[in-house]
């Protein structure tokens, strides 16, 4: 079986994708992963995974703003949400480096929002 990361960097199809995502449901449901979890959350947030979550977010956004506020994308089919990607792909080439810069402060708000939560974890009573 491949590890995460060797996956995280393949290209996959919709049903590899769909498979993935009903082992990695049973998989969370395991006390290990669980507790694994839970030290990480613990644990402070290194600059590269805020940047891989910030980009995700900044990504999504992106997504969001061509799309527009009153739809929902969860709920849209694979090719509608294939044509988005294609068009989301197309407007952060042209935003160039400015795509960049958001990334950054997002970045920077991640690992405040880390701080927090660990902060409010470690407030709450057992």
């Amino acid at each position: 079986m491949k590890t995460f990361k060797e996956l995280f960097n393949e290209v996959l199809s919709l049903s590899q994708r769909k498979a993935i995502g009903r082992r990695m449901k049973i998989l969370s449901k395991k006390s290990s992963t669980k507790m694994r979890k839970k030290m990480n959350k613990m644990r402070a947030l290194t600059p590269d995974k805020a940047k891989q979550r910030a980009q995700k977010s900044v990504r999504k956004t992106i997504m969001q703003k061509i799309v527009g506020k009153g739809k929902d994308l969860a709920t849209m089919s694979a090719g509608q949400k294939a044509n988005i990607e294609k068009k989301t792909n197309k407007r952060m080439k042209t935003m160039g480096a400015r795509v960049q810069a958001l990334v950054k402060k997002t970045s920077k708000q991640m690992v405040k929002k880390h701080r927090d939560a660990k902060a409010a974890m470690m407030k709450k009573p057992k």
